[in-house]
């Protein structure tokens, strides 16, 4: 994790980025939510305009970067709105 170094006397210096980690926590790990890399993109592929909504993911420097909690909100109310239309066609 960088630190941006201020030059304003005073100013405490906050961590950039620091609440998102690489794409790569999606399935690495042993909490990780999806089993595989592949799990995990598709996910991030079919939630794309809602996780940008949400600011759970970012671009940086060709790294695709996630925010673990907003994410996670994310992927859980795609979960419950799936349900729900599942629900409502059988």
């Amino acid at each position: 994790m960088s630190v941006i170094k201020s030059r304003i006397k005073g100013a405490v210096a906050v961590p950039f980025m620091a609440e998102f980690q690489p794409l790569k926590s999606l399935w690495d790990g042993a909490n990780a939510p999806y089993p595989s890399e592949h799990s995990a993109r598709w996910a991030v592929r079919k939630l794309r305009d809602e996780l940008a909504k949400a600011q759970a993911v970012a671009l940086h420097r060709s790294r695709l970067m996630v925010h673990p909690q907003r994410f996670a909100q994310v992927a859980e109310q795609a979960a419950i709105e799936e349900f729900s239309n599942r629900a409502n066609h059988d």
